[in-house]
């Protein structure tokens, strides 16, 4: 009996000696699980740190272009540096690129309460890319700043959860809360349009063919994008006495004051995308307005 007794309590305490042993490698496994995760995460977020530093590092480089720009030229063409943008430069550890837009090239929905022929540009606009009008109504009433329904399918209140702005847009994603935009029409009209303070001009030394096919009616494209490489327009009076066609002078100009930066940074196997919205004044000096920051 005292053998059995001897060999049970010898088995009881092997067994409790592997359990220990289990117990402590899990743990030790476990630590250093947690530890090798920190690493990666610390790593990664220097990582993108070290993206930012070189993302505003662009923006000041933009800045700096800008109103290096406005010193030498009182209007703004896309055969200017500024246009030519940065193509993949080498960074340590990976690489950077980048380019400005002009936003006064596109067409500022700001612009729609202000005037009649910016109402009507726009939905030629809306009509040279098969985009549905049914939304405009309420879009006007999403800029108004009264919650009166003023226009034929319009919209105001309590047509979704939530309430119109009745104020200026901020950001061309608004467009997606208005009434009858779908995600169809907000891609179809992306490319062409932009929010800006208050009412500005579209310079016609930068702006799209489709956005010039928006000033009137029977227009000619190819003519002005010819006439355009020729040789920029110095002023309204040059472009229409060049292309020989009457065209609404009003909310157009040759130059801009707001441009949008757009730029990406690699390291390793991490990109860090930015886009800027920036003013620049008569003076030549630079604001930004707005920045996003997101990984790829």
């Amino acid at each position: 009996m005292a053998c059995y007794k001897s060999t049970g309590q010898s088995g009881i305490a092997l067994l409790s000696a592997i359990l220990v042993v289990l117990v402590a490698s899990a743990i030790i496994v476990s630590i250093t699980h947690q530890e090798a995760f920190s690493i990666r995460k610390t790593s990664r977020i220097q990582l993108m740190d070290k993206a930012r530093l070189y993302a505003l590092g662009l923006e000041d480089w933009a800045r700096l272009f800008l109103a290096k720009d406005r010193k030498e030229s009182s209007i703004d063409h896309l055969g200017e540096d500024w246009a030519t943008g940065i193509p993949g430069l080498p960074i340590e550890g990976g690489f950077l690129s980048g380019y400005l837009e002009d936003e006064q090239g596109k067409f500022n929905l700001n612009n729609l309460l202000g005037s009649e022929e910016s109402l009507n540009r726009f939905n030629r606009l809306c009509n040279n890319l098969n985009v549905d009008t049914t939304f405009v109504p309420a879009l006007l009433d999403w800029l108004d700043e009264d919650f009166e329904v003023r226009y034929p399918d319009g919209a105001e209140e309590n047509y979704q959860t939530y309430r119109v702005a009745n104020r200026e847009m901020v950001d061309i994603s608004e467009l997606l809360l208005v009434k009858n935009v779908t995600p169809e029409i907000y891609q179809l009209l992306k490319p062409h349009i932009t929010v800006l303070p208050g009412a500005t001009s579209m310079n016609v030394n930068t702006m799209s063919e489709t956005i010039f096919l928006s000033l009137g009616d029977n227009l000619d494209a190819d003519a002005f994008i010819e006439a355009r490489e020729e040789e920029e327009f110095s002023d309204l009076q040059q472009m229409t006495e060049r292309l020989q066609i009457p065209l609404e002078e009003a909310g157009l100009s040759v130059s801009t004051d707001y441009f949008s930066a757009h730029g990406q940074v690699t390291l390793g196997d991490q990109s860090l995308l930015f886009n800027t919205l920036i003013h620049r004044d008569s003076a030549g000096k630079t604001v930004i307005l707005s920045r996003t920051l997101g990984q790829s």
